[in-house]
């Protein structure tokens, strides 16, 4: 891929990502710990409470004006060949 390319979808990604976390309610509620330097203890990370936004779903019925197209094909000439059907019987010459 083109360098320009993966830096628009890597920029698209992370866009998107930050869109769908802007619309949650992110509250900490706890506090995390480290570990000693010696890696002796425990590891405690931070807890998050997370609360998506509320989507509502419905469907609804709508009338539409759909527009109307009227295609005037030519007419064939007597001069063209007809389409003729391709050959399927085998080749003698393999």
């Amino acid at each position: 891929m083109k360098p320009n390319l993966i830096h628009g979808l890597s920029l698209a990604a992370v866009s998107a990502f930050a869109l769908t976390f802007a619309a949650c309610d992110v509250d900490k509620v706890e506090d995390g710990e480290l570990p000693d330097v010696k890696v002796e203890g425990e590891t405690k990370l931070p807890k998050y409470d997370v609360e998506g936004p509320d989507v509502k779903v419905e469907k609804k019925k709508v009338e539409m004006e759909v527009p109307t197209i009227d295609v005037d094909l030519p007419e064939e000439e007597d001069n063209e060949a007809p389409a003729t059907e391709p050959n399927t019987e085998p080749n003698d010459n393999q």
